[in-house]
């Protein structure tokens, strides 16, 4: 089995698809939501003594409902960047044009 693309990777496939100094106009609330969202995952990650184990990272993960992690992300990811998103930009991430054609490392049973 080839190489599983990098993270880097994963996330930069297809930004192209929007040219190089085209802007939106967003509503501030909601680009100030995936900040912090964005800084409570750096905030955890950084160090690793906050995740010791899988108990720690379920704690921080949390699950719909609870106002754990996940759901602070699922947020951010379905709902408010969504909303953000021109219309033609969100038909590519609706048709997965925007997905890397290889599968990450953690969708391999042995990774």
């Amino acid at each position: 089995m080839p190489d599983s693309p990098t993270i880097r990777e994963l996330v930069e496939y297809g930004l192209t698809n929007a040219a190089e100094g085209r802007t939106v106009q967003v509503p501030l609330q909601d680009l100030l939501f995936v900040n912090q969202v964005l800084g409570e995952l750096v905030r955890f990650f950084h160090q690793p003594e906050h995740f010791p184990n899988l108990a720690a990272l379920r704690g921080f993960l949390g699950s719909q409902g609870d106002g754990g992690a996940y759901e602070v992300m699922a947020e951010a990811y379905y709902t408010r960047l969504r909303g953000m998103l021109p219309p033609d930009i969100e038909s590519l991430v609706a048709s997965g044009a925007l997905d890397h054609p290889s599968p990450p490392a953690y969708y391999r049973n042995d990774a």
